[in-house]
């Protein structure tokens, strides 16, 4: 019995499938999460990376099990839609979301409102270690520029790929996500302050 291949040999399996030529592939790698981003941040959600993401993950365990795909793209939205009827089902599908945090026209009439918000920011980016805070940062600075080359420089230097990268990203805003959500639900009076 064949051993699985690698998770490295399952990506490199997904890139030759979306195209022969190795810098084409990545290109066609690039659009298809893109077209995956749009796919779920259409429906409002502030977690479309993670979601495109494991849609691609699927997608590319999927080709290295032998799955025949003779349209990438219609299966993988047909992926995506799984993804997204798996996470609906979710306890916690609709998290108050760290992205969100620019505060809307609403908060900013609310001096309280916005100074709980502002707080709790503080306090769960905090709650972090050093390493993570830095990198978060680092990694949101670059958010609404060209963000493809900034982040390749940072996997690079921490040297990891850039899938695990994102992965460890996703971990840090999960953190964000669950203590600014309990900061809110408790209110951020009843934090402690430094």
């Amino acid at each position: 019995m064949a051993s699985p291949p690698t998770s490295q040999e399952t990506f490199d399996r997904l890139l030759f499938r979306l195209d022969p030529d190795r810098e084409r592939a990545g290109e066609e790698y690039e659009l298809l999460r893109l077209k995956l981003l749009t796919y779920f941040r259409s429906r409002a959600f502030m977690r479309a990376e993670d979601l495109a993401d494991e849609t691609l993950n699927r997608l590319a365990k999927k080709i290295a099990e032998g799955e025949e795909v003779r349209d990438v793209l219609r299966y993988c939205y047909g992926l995506a839609r799984w993804v997204w009827m798996e996470y609906l089902k979710k306890p916690d599908a609709h998290p108050v979301s760290f992205d969100d945090l620019p505060l809307t026209p609403f908060v900013m009439s609310d001096p309280l409102l916005r100074k709980e918000r502002e707080f709790c920011c503080q306090h769960c980016l905090r709650e972090l270690s050093a390493a993570d805070r830095e990198l978060i940062a680092e990694y949101w600075i670059h958010e609404n520029q060209n963000h493809r080359d900034a982040r390749r420089e940072i996997a690079e230097r921490l040297r990891i790929s850039l899938t695990a990268l994102r992965i460890r990203v996703s971990r840090i805003k999960d953190k964000l996500e669950t203590c600014f959500s309990r900061c809110l639900e408790n209110g951020a009076s009843k934090m402690k302050r430094p």
